[in-house]
């Protein structure tokens, strides 16, 4: 894909255009995720970018998110919904509330009118969503943190 096809390609996805340093910091934190530059990477990072808009995490954290959460994914296999919430507060550190983590799920079906419900057993592929917003939620946790606390750490680090 050429370089002014995949930027086009990028901005109608992301619904705004964006300007050539910003394009080629993108696709620098693509190649350093280890994602070559094709039409479903490029579409994932503008969905990324989109709907986390208002975060401080750079785009390679939120990438690093999102494989993190595709590979439960790959896993295929069904959880039952109490131990998804025992792993999402192991994965917080037991800091997110019960509310926020219900409201992880709100990407999941409904069923029974319920997004979440700890006897439902869930797909791993239902959960790559929730994870991902789990991962986000500690990466901004770490992020707070450091600028907090005023030392000169490095944001980058996935601890």
């Amino acid at each position: 894909m050429k370089n002014n096809h995949a930027k086009k390609y990028f901005e109608v996805h992301y619904e705004s255009e964006i300007s050539d340093r910003a394009w080629y910091r993108l696709k620098r934190a693509l190649r350093e995720s280890g994602l070559e530059i094709n039409r479903d990477n490029i579409q994932l990072i503008a969905d990324l970018k989109r709907r986390t808009s208002y975060t401080k995490l750079s785009l390679k954290q939120l990438i690093y998110c999102h494989q993190q959460a595709l590979q439960i994914a790959a896993k295929r296999v069904v959880v039952k919904g109490d131990v998804v919430y025992r792993e999402l507060q192991k994965l917080s550190r037991n800091k997110a509330h019960r509310t926020t983590i219900l409201r992880w799920f709100q990407s999941v079906p409904q069923k029974e009118g319920k997004y979440f419900d700890k006897n439902r057993d869930y797909k791993a592929e239902e959960l790559v969503p929730v994870f991902a917003a789990a991962c986000l939620y500690v990466q901004k946790q770490l992020s707070r943190k450091i600028s907090k606390s005023g030392v000169g750490g490095n944001k980058n680090d996935f601890t």
